[in-house]
């Protein structure tokens, strides 16, 4: 018995405008609203200029981009290219400023060895494994099943 799911079956779609859900309307509201109320304390011909502006940025930064907020991913890219940056250059001011922030720079040198090593003392036994070509065929005993040695032909 196999069940196919969708693929955001927790998640609801909540209708808005324009293809643009209603929370990040909101949000960009609101953030437009408060930028106008405190910009317009101190210089007032400019308020709404800078409350429009800072409402668009706000809906152009909440957009999801590869299921991260588009704020949160421009975030980790730069983290990234200021690791990168820091690693080429060891003694240069990127390195001084992730160490003073306590960026991890080990982080950034992979180890090939570490990575594509096969994990000593852990032999994996994948003999009793059947795979189907479709879900729908998991009821049958006919799948293709993966044997340790099927002719017996160890070798020395």
């Amino acid at each position: 018995m196999s069940a196919v799911f969708k693929s955001h079956v927790l998640r609801r779609d909540e209708k808005g405008f324009a293809g643009i859900p209603f929370k990040r309307l909101l949000l960009a509201a609101v953030s437009g609203g408060l930028t106008y109320t405190g910009i317009r304390l101190t210089a007032s011909s400019y308020a709404i200029a800078i409350g429009i502006v800072v409402g668009i940025v706000s809906l152009i930064l909440s957009s999801t981009q590869g299921g991260l907020p588009r704020w949160q991913r421009w975030g980790y890219g730069l983290r990234g290219w200021w690791l990168l940056r820091a690693a080429r250059q060891p003694e240069g001011l990127a390195a001084q400023l992730a160490r003073l922030f306590d960026l991890p720079l080990h982080l950034m040198q992979l180890d090939a060895q570490q990575l594509f090593g096969a994990a000593a003392g852990n032999a994996w036994n994948i003999g009793e494994w059947v795979t189907f070509s479709q879900a729908a065929d998991a009821d049958r005993d006919d799948g293709l099943a993966l044997l340790d040695d099927p002719y017996g032909m160890t070798s020395p």
